[in-house]
């Protein structure tokens, strides 16, 4: 399950680059919004549900032996276990509704620019997001 994990995450990460770049790049030189524009931003939010789905399924389905080991409190303490306990959990569901709320202002957006310019907030403040989470895991190794 960790392995999967880890791939969709890697996905995720080079289609959030590859859009964030895109709509950057298409919101500054007012470029049109293509069906690869639009498909990149479904498969942004694609995966990030595939990773919530996938997290969950390992958080609340691991070793009931490891799972009593991870009490709250002592997880709170340690970093490297808070971090999977409470923060990475939090900060991937607040960039996945934050995406899911671009996605709308995306789709109702009348304007090619429009749709670069909130495609470059929403989905930009969600990959950075992911960034500064995966950033904490490897401080916390």
């Amino acid at each position: 399950m960790i392995i999967f994990h880890i791939l969709i995450s890697s996905m995720f990460m080079l289609i959030a680059i590859t859009l964030t770049t895109r709509s950057i790049t298409g919101w500054r030189k007012n470029k049109q919004y293509t069906e690869f524009d639009k498909y990149l931003a479904i498969g942004f939010l694609v995966m990030l549900y595939l990773t919530l789905i996938n997290g969950l399924i390992m958080y609340f389905y691991i070793d009931p032996a490891l799972k009593a080991s991870l009490d709250m409190h002592a997880a709170v303490k340690r970093a490297s276990l808070r971090f999977w306990v409470v923060e990475h959990f939090y900060f991937m569901t607040f960039a996945l509704i934050l995406a899911q709320i671009g996605g709308i202002f995306i789709r109702k957006a009348t304007s090619d620019r429009s749709r670069f310019a909130y495609t470059s907030f929403y989905y930009g403040i969600a990959t950075f997001i992911t960034i500064v989470s995966l950033t904490f895991y490897v401080l916390y190794r």
